[in-house]
């Protein structure tokens, strides 16, 4: 039997749900390339809460609050 494939709102999910801060180089790296949407997705959609913030000049960070 083949291996369970994660959309990527349970990507983004398990990524984002211990509350702490991810640059979006890891949300690319773990989620994939589009997670931007897939999050934006989810604060519409599902009433999701995500704090932004800038890590610097050209990073930002994303989290997940409860």
């Amino acid at each position: 039997m083949g291996a369970t494939t994660m959309t990527m709102l349970e990507k983004l999910t398990q990524v984002l749900g211990d509350g702490q801060w991810y640059s979006t180089a890891e949300l690319v790296e773990q989620v994939g390339h589009r997670f931007s949407a897939t999050l934006h997705r989810a604060v519409k959609e599902q009433g999701w809460q995500v704090e932004k913030r800038r890590s610097d000049a050209r990073t930002f960070e994303y989290r997940l609050v409860r």
